[in-house]
């Protein structure tokens, strides 16, 4: 118990004295005798501000980073193995999830959890000692504090189920650590009730500089709550509510797509009129959105992403690049599921996202300098992309996968699923979307499964290798308590998320529900007595 205590006291530690995480053997090094000395902090509004950063900080760690993003597409059917083997890895392709799996340790989570649990005990005493510090600026400090929390226990639901619900700080190695788990439904409704405090009480701005993007795009803004809020109640399939907030974050006028410019030309092959339309996207602009989303960041069509520079690299190097990353692409699906070829034959007309996502077997987006086929790698040291949370584009596919389950509900409402297809069409034409890929434009009328497999596929063209997927097809299986066919969402992707000899067993794993969820590592087992391990992984 004493060894899980100290790694999630020690990101506090850390957070207060601004210093840079290498190893357990330095946080041991740094830790107080009886964990943090609180007469020396809590005197001023900086000292929070410290803590807050601190927060930020963490989120931006490898290891946070690297789950982020595996606990997303691990299990989906978007990736495969890279250049190097993991071992780790490599056993959750094949379907084959150990408890021992270190890259199931949650701590990374709940070592944010515990800065923010901290920031929300102690913040009022430095505000007492601070003559300085307004009544308002701490509300805006507890309020980012709250909705960092929120976002890291979203992710641990969707990953785990059930999972500790903690909300005291814990700063000492006196304290006891042992927490029962919570279900997903009793998590799911505390952050929502704190994210929702967050909109009634004005906690948080709508941005924080008129000058520094990274300032309004690396910190957790009113937009960015709702942004939260609307995933959640997608996740909780509380439909009306997700579009109500959605709607919000689209009207506000914050947030723009990138445009693409697209050149329409009736050709056939053989450059002859043939009475088919075909669009080129203009190359220098489709580059300028790689740039802008992918290589420097805080574009305006994003809503929170997480940052990284030269100083604080982001950790794809050592899981993409070419020469030594550990993930690639899974390129049979992608050509055959995901990014379906034009059948036109005209090799000009392409989805941009196709060259954006992948190039050379890899995550292009993460490690190209610009998206062509010719394009250089970056180099190690220019890994400074930030990992986006929160963007616009996602947000209209929210929106569109909100209405298209309200029209479902209301006798295949035809006006709800126009909407739905036509928030999607924005998408599609920024992105030079092929004719394949289409649902097409209804002359009668749409079918709501139709709509709803139409948007899930688009999700993974636009968000592809965002740490979404994953999640993705599983709220699409769990609908309705997986009522219908549902299921199918989670058997299809099984015949491209694992080798053929492993396919047939997976599938009988996922009519289990409970293995929906990933199990508990081994070692928080062994740290906290009050733990149970998940249903599935516990009699298999």
């Amino acid at each position: 118990m004493k060894k899980k205590l100290t790694r999630y006291i020690t990101m506090f530690v850390l957070a207060l004295q601004g210093l840079t995480i290498t190893s357990c053997s330095d946080w041991l090094d740094l830790m107080p005798n009886d964990g943090v000395p609180l007469d020396e902090f809590w005197k001023t509004k900086e000292d929070v501000r410290s803590v807050l950063n601190g927060a930020y900080l963490s989120m931006a760690s490898s290891a946070m980073v690297q789950r982020l993003f595996l606990y997303g597409e691990w299990r989906a059917d978007m990736i495969t193995s890279g250049k190097r083997t993991n071992s780790n890895v490599v056993s959750v392709f094949n379907g084959e999830i150990s408890i021992d799996n270190s890259l199931l340790d949650w701590a990374s989570f709940y070592e944010t959890i515990n800065i923010c649990n901290t920031i929300l005990e102690f913040a009022p005493t430095a505000q007492a000692n601070d003559p300085s510090f307004s009544p308002a600026t701490l509300k805006e400090y507890e309020g980012q504090a709250i909705a960092i929390r929120s976002l890291m226990y979203f992710y641990l639901v969707r990953a785990f189920g059930d999972v500790p619900l903690i909300r005291k700080a814990y700063i000492s190695a006196a304290q006891e650590m042992s927490v029962a788990k919570s279900s997903q439904k009793e998590v799911l409704e505390a952050i929502v009730a704190d994210l929702e405090s967050l909109e009634t009480g004005n906690y948080l701005p709508s941005h924080y500089s008129t000058t520094d993007a990274a300032q309004n795009k690396g910190r957790m803004t009113l937009w960015a709550v709702k942004a939260l809020l609307a995933d959640i109640y997608l996740w909780m399939e509380d439909y009306e509510k997700c579009n109500r907030k959605c709607e919000e974050i689209i009207a506000s006028g914050q947030y723009t797509l990138i445009p693409v410019t697209r050149q329409k030309q009736e050709s056939g092959e053989d450059g002859e009129e043939s009475g088919v339309t075909i669009y080129y996207p203009d190359p220098s602009t489709y580059f300028a959105l790689f740039n802008q989303m992918y290589y420097e960041g805080n574009s305006m069509e994003s809503i929170f992403e997480l940052q990284f520079s030269t100083e604080n690299l982001n950790p794809f190097y050592s899981m993409m690049s070419s020469g030594r990353g550990y993930i690639g692409i899974n390129t049979a699906n992608l050509e055959s599921n995901i990014f379906i070829p034009t059948a036109t034959g005209d090799m000009l007309f392409f989805d941009i996202r196709n060259i954006i996502c992948q190039n050379k077997s890899c995550l292009w987006k993460y490690i190209g300098v610009e998206p062509k086929a010719s394009s250089a790698e970056r180099a190690q040291e220019e890994y400074t992309g930030n990992f986006i949370i929160y963007r616009l584009a996602e947000i209209y596919l929210m929106k569109a996968e909100a209405l298209t389950q309200m029209a479902i509900a209301d006798n295949e409402n035809q006006e709800l699923l126009k909407e739905a297809y036509r928030l999607v069409k924005v998408i599609r034409d920024r992105a030079n979307a092929v004719e394949t890929t289409d649902l097409g434009a209804s002359e009668g009328s749409y079918v709501g499964k139709d709509m709803e497999k139409f948007i899930l596929d688009e999700r993974a063209r636009e968000l592809a290798y965002e740490g979404k997927r994953w999640f993705d097809v599983l709220r699409q299986a769990k609908r309705d308590n997986y009522g219908g066919d549902n299921l199918n969402y989670l058997m299809t992707l099984a015949e491209y998320s694992a080798p053929a000899s492993k396919v047939t067993s997976l599938k009988a794993k996922y009519r289990n529900y409970h293995s929906h969820y990933l199990p508990i590592y081994s070692e928080e087992l062994d740290a906290n007595p009050l733990l149970e391990q998940n249903e599935f992984y516990a009699t298999n």
